[in-house]
């Protein structure tokens, strides 16, 4: 009983996969070359004046890009790039920068930063820095909460934070605006991230976006298995049948793993593999009620009563439980003994007109 008291509280309203999944990068980014078509970087300038500006330094998802290849131990260089864009786009905003609680010498060169040593040009003690540390738990990082943990407000899930004057940035969207849009210089590559079991070793790519998938996996997948390919994460990400699809620069990651042909029973008790959603085969068992889907929601909501609504044929009825504050980060499938598609069977039900 002790045991199971301990799990639970372990992923009480979200999961630190990045501490049950440790995925190691290789230093050396890898160009790789394409001779194709590709896109070159645009950025979307909102029409509404803009409050806040929100970076996020602290990823939540293993596969993510690491900040060290943002960065580049180079962190004041990219302070210098945020306040330039801040300051010639949106002067009036106050920009946030969310770091990991962990990470004791980045929030030290932000505080270094916003004190002014080391800035150019050296405006007044940085009084439109506001620093801020989380818990690098999933999905903290979402839109929906990052917001409210932040700024202390409400959006909804899929909403443009930008209709309430909020600015949300990729940290390379913040570069790609420095150097396209004020440098005028040549942006068009991505670093785009790959790991997974189907892969030799997992690997920084900087990638033109238009490159095809199988141009920018094809030195790097194993050839003695069957894999499978997701874009942007194995929780919420989409999976790719067709390896002749191509990047765009949106995508965040890729993670490539190995296929299997069974289900695995409590996969988030595994800590040396990446194991779910990797299972083809296997029934669905029941819904034995073990609450482990309402532990883990982050938004306080109650997976298994859209599940038993969908099973009884009553998906519109799914609607009147709040369904809506559902924001998508598919924990309640990760969750789930009893490996019930709780994720999909959530998407399907907020589909319906």
């Amino acid at each position: 009983m002790t045991k199971i008291k301990r799990m639970k509280k372990a992923y009480k309203k979200g999961f630190n996969l990045i501490e049950a999944y440790p995925v190691e990068f290789s230093e050396t980014v890898i160009l790789v070359k394409y001779d194709g078509p590709v896109d070159n970087f645009s950025f979307s300038f909102p029409d509404k004046k803009v409050e806040h500006i929100i970076v996020n330094l602290c990823p939540t998802e293993p596969w993510a890009l690491p900040n060290r290849a943002v960065l580049r131990n180079r962190t004041h260089d990219f302070l210098n790039k945020l306040e330039t864009v801040r300051s010639k786009y949106f002067p009036d905003s106050h920009c946030h920068v969310v770091v990991n609680h962990h990470e004791a010498t980045l929030f030290n060169e932000l505080n270094q930063y916003k004190a002014g040593a080391n800035r150019i040009p050296p405006f007044a003690k940085g009084e439109y820095l506001h620093l801020h540390t989380i818990k690098p738990v999933y999905p903290y990082d979402a839109p929906v909460l990052i917001v409210k943990n932040i700024l202390g407000l409400d959006i909804a899930f899929g909403q443009n934070a930008a209709e309430q004057g909020i600015l949300l940035l990729d940290p390379q969207n913040v570069t790609g605006i420095f150097e396209y849009y004020i440098k005028e210089n040549e942006f068009n590559t991505r670093l785009i991230p790959i790991s997974g079991t189907g892969l030799k070793d997992n690997k920084i790519l900087k990638v033109k976006p238009g490159t095809p998938l199988k141009r920018m996996l094809e030195l790097y997948v194993r050839t003695d298995i069957k894999y499978r390919v997701f874009l942007d994460g194995l929780l919420n990400g989409a999976e790719v049948k067709d390896l002749t699809q191509k990047i765009d620069w949106s995508t965040r990651n890729i993670v490539v793993v190995e296929e299997r042909d069974y289900k695995s029973l409590f996969p988030y008790t595994k800590v040396n593999e990446l194991l779910f959603t990797t299972s083809l085969m296997g029934e669905l068992r029941r819904c034995v009620y073990c609450n482990h889907c309402d532990d883990i929601c982050p938004v306080n909501l109650e997976p298994a009563l859209y599940w038993h609504c969908y099973d009884r044929g009553e998906k519109h009825k799914a609607r009147t439980y709040a369904l809506e504050k559902c924001i998508e980060c598919g924990l309640c499938s990760f969750i789930c003994p009893s490996k019930l598609e709780l994720f999909q069977v959530i998407k399907e039900c907020k589909s319906l007109k």
